[in-house]
């Protein structure tokens, strides 16, 4: 389609409209009104000067009067837009994820790397109670301090003469594992207990505080002297100490006089070890979980004659 003018009335009308010229269409019309306003509209029309109407694609930079097209006006009205429904969280999270991509693709790398150096060097718990829980009832161990060690061996066989930790005065003998006898002057002067096997008069390993009590209670009064105790640090998801020996160790003590006998007895109390915690290549005792308790139980039971002199005890109290 183009424009054309017509040559009598000097109108611009498209050449695809059936009815030609809109001013010549009017005066062969009845409409007599309107032939008179298109008659004023041919004379108006002939007054202005030439336009040629270009395509679209065609039109200058500038505009007539050297208004260029960046300087031209803006539009008075906000142009319409179609109605959009507001991003999902997960649409702008992608879309962050896809403008950062270089970002996090480095965080995720770095990520993988801090996780797998905390795979290898995060500590490692192995299970492991010391002294272990009670199952069975203890066997007795039926000596009686200040008695011939000879009477010993009558009962549970001879057994060759050990090194004493203690003093090197005391000779010892192992009647089996965690079981020991210390005589002196060829006396029975002390028995040990270091195993959950045995018991003497009640007394044996492996026991919780209350019930230590309660079998010390039968014996007599009960002593508890002030002992420092370390407390343990926190190693991953335990609390631990460096070796079995830092534990600390409490001590309760029952003296029993005449006429009940003359002896006294010793029962040391420690934390229970639960396991050992491995970082690296450095082990620890495990005595809790982070934010958990310690259990007091019984490690060692020792019974001392207080008839004779000895390095346990100091001076006897009482008449041999």
């Amino acid at each position: 389609m183009a424009l054309v003018r017509c040559e009598k009335h000097n109108i611009p009308y498209n050449d695809a409209n059936p009815r030609g010229c809109p001013a010549c269409w009017q005066e062969t019309s009845d409409d007599r009104g309107g032939v008179e306003m298109m008659r004023q509209l041919a004379r108006a029309s002939r007054g202005l000067p030439e336009v040629e109407v270009l395509p679209r694609e065609t039109a200058p930079e500038t505009a007539p009067g050297g208004l260029a097209r960046a300087s031209w006006p803006p539009p008075v009205t906000t142009p319409p837009r179609l109605p959009t429904r507001p991003l999902t969280r997960f649409e702008r999270t992608w879309n962050w994820i896809v403008a950062h991509r270089s970002a996090v693709g480095s965080g995720i790398v770095l990520t993988v790397v801090l996780s797998l150096i905390y795979v290898i060097t995060r500590p490692t718990f192995e299970e492991g109670y010391d002294p272990p829980f009670l199952a069975d009832d203890a066997r007795p161990f039926p000596v009686q301090l200040n008695i011939p060690i000879d009477a010993v061996f009558a009962i549970f066989g001879t057994a060759p003469p050990e090194l004493n930790p203690d003093s090197p005065a005391l000779a010892r003998y192992r009647f089996g594992p965690g079981t020991f006898v210390d005589a002196y002057n060829g006396a029975v002067y002390a028995v040990t207990l270091t195993t959950i096997e045995r018991s003497w008069r009640g007394n044996r390993v492996g026991l919780s505080e209350p019930l230590v009590e309660g079998r010390l209670a039968l014996l007599g009064a009960i002593e508890r002297p002030r002992s420092a105790a370390s407390a343990p640090f926190p190693v991953g998801d335990h609390l631990v100490y460096a070796r079995r020996n830092d534990r600390p160790v409490r001590t309760l003590v029952t003296r029993v006089r005449p006429p009940n006998g003359c002896f006294d007895v010793f029962v040391d109390l420690a934390p229970r070890a639960i396991g050992q915690v491995t970082r690296g290549e450095e082990a620890f005792v495990a005595v809790a979980r982070r934010g958990g308790t310690m259990e007091w139980v019984s490690v060692q039971v020792r019974a001392v004659t207080r008839a004779i002199p000895g390095p346990y005890a100091g001076p006897p109290e009482c008449e041999s």
